[in-house]
Order: C-alpha cells, then structure tokens, then sequence
C-alpha cells in the first residue's frame, strides 16, 4: 500500500511553519486549554473544512461533521449517539456561547434525499438509513416537490435542511437549558462553493441573507 506522500509533507510543513512559530498557542492547548467559541455542526464534504472558511485557529471550533449536516432529534428510536454526545459536551462541559448549523451548495447527502431509491439502500445501507431517518426534511421534501424543479427543490433544501437541525437542536435539554439561561446562541449559515460566501438565517426577516448584513449577530 503507497503512503499518502501528500499527507505526510503536509504534516511536515505544519510542524515547521505553523506549529514552531505559534509555540505559545499550541503550548497553552498542550495544558489543556479549551473554549472553543464556537459549536460548527457541518457536512463531511471535504470542500467545506470549517477551520478554513471561517478564518479559525486550533482551539476555536468544536466541530461535528456528518453526511448532510444533521442533527438527530434527542431520544428518538434511531437517535444517533455519536451526534447527540458531541452536541451536549460541547453545550454542557465546554460551554460554547454559540451553536452553527453549516449546510452547503452542491451537497451529495442533499442530493441522495432528493433521488433516494432502492439502488442507495443496496450500495450503502448505512447511508440510506441516516439519510430515511431525516424525517422532517423528507416531509418539507415532499411539499416543495410540488412546485419546483428538481434542481431548484435540490438548493431549496440546502436551506431547509439547516432550519430543520435548528429546531432539531432545540429537542436537547442541555441545549434548552442553555438557551433559557441566556448563555447560547443559535445560527443557521450555508456556504456557498461557487462563490465562497455564506449566507445566514435572519429569523427576524425569515429569509437568509449575506453573512456581512448579519455580522452584528455572528459568532
């Protein structure tokens, strides 16, 4: 098996150019140093890494990455631990004042939702059990397929699907707690790989908008 030449002089550059020349950075993480500022609930998509979209450094963001960016509701029949325990310790034990649900343009995990047939369930299984236990989205799915074409319904439910992990977020008492105690933000952003910008849920105006019009409530 070849070694992934790239990977490892990547990691060599990191420790030469990065690591050595923020020292005091990564000794203060070394001691245990950790307040994210924020909570990213992103897609797995490779052309979505966090960390570089927004600008952050290690120890900035508590990410949580999956297929399509979803978020379980708490305590249903499939509810999915892996999410579920990352979302509480990072809202209960880190205290991170804000939680970012982060959909994107041209995501495969939207794009199976939207075609999902038997042919998904046979290839991948596992994939099309996460994807079928997306009720609500599959509900809004349904309603929107009504009037629109299947490659406007496709961008229309990047959108909808961040709304959706929003309120799915709000089934977690850690998450509830947090937000009566006044000490949790919630947002609601999708980035788009066209053109680099993100746009974030205004709910005071029911629409997303440029992230720059909405700076002012950004974490």
């Amino acid at each position: 098996m070849s070694k992934p030449t790239s990977l490892f002089e990547g990691h060599s550059r990191f420790r030469s150019d990065y690591f050595e020349n923020d020292r005091q950075l990564f000794d203060a993480l070394a001691r245990g140093t950790h307040e994210p500022l924020a909570c990213i609930i992103g897609c797995s998509d490779a052309r979505v890494p966090p960390d570089i979209i927004l600008g952050a450094s290690p120890g900035d963001l508590f990410a949580v990455r999956n297929v399509a960016n979803i978020v379980p509701p708490f305590g249903e029949q499939n509810f999915n631990r892996a999410a579920g325990s990352a979302i509480e310790f990072a809202v209960h034990v880190l205290r991170v004042p804000h939680i970012v649900v982060v959909g994107h343009t041209q995501c495969g995990g939207i794009r199976a939702i939207t075609t999902m047939d038997e042919k998904l369930a046979e290839d991948m299984p596992t994939l099309a059990q996460w994807l079928k236990d997306a009720v609500e989205l599959r509900r809004r799915l349904q309603l929107l397929a009504r009037h629109l074409s299947p490659e406007d319904l496709e961008k229309q439910l990047v959108f909808e699907n961040v709304l959706v992990q929003l309120d799915n977020l709000l089934t977690y008492p850690a998450v509830a707690r947090a937000l009566e105690e006044n000490r949790l933000e919630m947002h609601g952003w999708v980035y788009d790989l066209a053109d680099g910008r993100i746009r974030a849920y205004d709910p005071k105006v029911n629409r997303f908008e440029l992230l720059e019009k909405t700076v002012s409530r950004a974490p």
